[in-house]
């Protein structure tokens, strides 16, 4: 009789099998992922202003005026959230990583409000809402034709390049 190696014995065990078909498709996937890429974008800020001052803490959001066909690479929604100097960066992928190019219309937002049950919004100090309590709703406090891209009157091409859009409210 002869004697098997340990090897050739361990993979007649079905969980040695499941394991190594589990390993060599996390293997091929990591593979595979490496050549996949997002579509490039390209920098899109600017400032908001309203009456000649800052608008903080407003969120601009772009728009595709026309959705890509399905499959097909083209603008996709991206947007950002002013600073203290109102100024503003888009993006499309990751915070600020900028906008597909083609053309966009814009809607610019700024709710405040309390937190259902006061406080600073943190899990913390969340309770929820007693029977019969009102919940506060929180409230643009723009102009509302801004928060609708198809009333605002705002809309901006961007182009494979960097893009710089100031808004005035």
């Amino acid at each position: 009789m002869k004697k098997e190696s340990v090897m050739k014995k361990h993979w007649r065990e079905p969980a040695a099998w499941l394991a190594g078909i589990a390993l060599v498709g996390i293997v091929l996937g990591g593979a595979c992922n490496r050549g996949a890429s997002k579509p490039k974008t390209y920098p899109v800020t600017g400032t908001v202003t309203m009456n000649g001052q800052p608008v903080v803490g407003a969120t601009v959001t772009f728009t595709p005026k026309e959705p890509p066909a399905p499959g097909q690479a083209g603008p996709q929604a991206a947007g950002g959230v002013t600073d203290e100097q109102g100024r503003y960066q888009i993006g499309t992928f990751a915070k600020g990583d900028g906008a597909l190019p083609g053309e966009y219309l814009v809607s610019v937002t700024k709710y405040e409000g309390v937190a259902p049950t006061g406080g600073g919004g943190s899990e913390e100090e969340y309770r929820p809402p007693l029977p019969g309590e009102e919940t506060p709703v929180p409230k643009n406090v723009l102009p509302p034709q801004y928060a609708n891209p198809s009333t605002s009157g705002l809309s901006f091409k961007v182009e494979a390049k960097d893009n710089t859009f100031d808004i005035t409210l």
